[in-house]
């Protein structure tokens, strides 16, 4: 069973854009997949959600989605959400996340990665 880490700002988009990314997943990477979080990401989705910002609405909806989809939150040490994927990220694993920096850092741990493209579609690199 491969594992789908799920970060923060692909959390965000994906409720932003309306795109129904596990289906969409699910179909890019075709074989059993398990989703998970870090800790830290859900602290900053609680801490975006706190906020009088517009997409604090779309962290909200997050959090509710990640319990209701009852996804696994694994703790780490890293109290920065991208220290934190990078310490877990391996070449077994995909990372889905819209940030640029990390996609880039990822690449060294031969991690793959899912984004969303073209606002309503997702790629995997």
């Amino acid at each position: 069973m491969r594992k789908v880490i799920l970060d923060t700002n692909f959390l965000i988009s994906s409720f932003f854009f309306k795109v129904d990314f596990l289906d969409e997943i699910k179909n890019l990477v075709g074989e059993s997949l398990e989703f998970l979080t870090l800790d830290s990401v859900v602290s900053e989705l609680n801490r975006i959600g706190e906020t009088k910002r517009k997409d604090s609405k779309y962290a909200k909806l997050a959090l509710k989605f990640l319990k209701q989809e009852k996804i696994k939150v694994i703790r780490s040490k890293a109290k920065n959400a991208d220290e934190a994927i990078l310490g877990v990220a391996d070449e077994n694993c995909i990372v889905a996340t819209n940030d640029k920096e990390l996609r880039k850092r990822l690449k060294t741990f031969k991690a793959k990665v899912i984004y969303l493209r073209a606002k309503k579609h997702l790629a995997i690199g």
